[in-house]
């Protein structure tokens, strides 16, 4: 399983990054728009420099033309390029014309298991299943990551699932046990996945055990440690 940040932000993706736990990273026209993007083509040029995994660009459009012309532009500006297209007729076709071209393609929204199974025939690299946005319609997002899972592998198709549209670290927790290729979760659930109090109050009582014993004389400070 692959952990992706869906985030735009260049200071989270750089923190991140330094965790050693993030494999590729997916934006949409909401995150630019909170991230504050301006220059849209220089902001996504940094992240592509930054993260050496794939890194979702989404079109902003669903006229076929406008996908197409944009899509490979995007394409353009770096090898780990994904070009994240809508889950509609015009999205699958250029979904369809652009995997001929070698252009790796990310299907996003979809909210059920045809869906997901369409774009996966229609050539897509990825198809990015909405967790919360499911829930909201009273369905279980585990049961449809799951099932298209299985009938990917049935038929031997190689389109990978991400999972993304997390709301709580529970989300996270559930959608690791689907069979899911990626998760891709944004940055305030990110920076919860290392955290637990029952294991922060362990580690300091570690540390106030040691210090309290070895006081001023700790054999491991930085200062003393491989002296003697």
């Amino acid at each position: 399983m692959e952990i992706f940040a869906d985030t735009a932000d260049i200071n989270d993706l750089k923190e991140f990054s330094s965790w050693g736990v993030i494999d590729g990273c997916t934006t949409n026209p909401i995150i630019c728009v909170k991230s504050g993007v301006k220059d849209f083509e220089g902001h996504m040029r940094q992240i592509l420099a930054l993260v050496p995994g794939p890194v979702s660009v989404e079109v902003t459009t669903n006229d076929l033309d406008e996908m197409l012309a944009q899509a490979r532009i995007f394409a353009s500006w770096g090898k780990n390029v994904v070009v994240k297209l809508p889950m509609n007729v015009s999205g699958l076709k250029a979904t369809h014309a652009l995997s001929r071209d070698g252009i790796k393609t990310n299907v996003t929204a979809c909210m059920s298991v045809k869906q997901a199974i369409i774009a996966a025939k229609a050539g897509a690299t990825y198809a990015s299943i909405f967790w919360a946005r499911i829930e909201d319609m009273g369905y279980d997002a585990g049961t449809v990551v799951r099932e298209t899972r299985e009938i990917l592998g049935t038929h031997g198709m190689a389109c990978k699932i991400i999972v993304g549209s997390f709301r709580s670290v529970s989300h996270v927790t559930q959608a690791m046990r689907t069979g899911a290729h990626v998760l891709t979760i944004p940055s305030d659930l990110l920076r919860q996945l290392p955290w637990n109090p029952r294991t922060e109050s362990t580690i300091n009582e570690f540390l106030e055990q040691w210090r309290g014993f070895h006081k001023e004389d700790d054999p491991l400070h930085p200062d003393r440690l491989g002296k003697k």
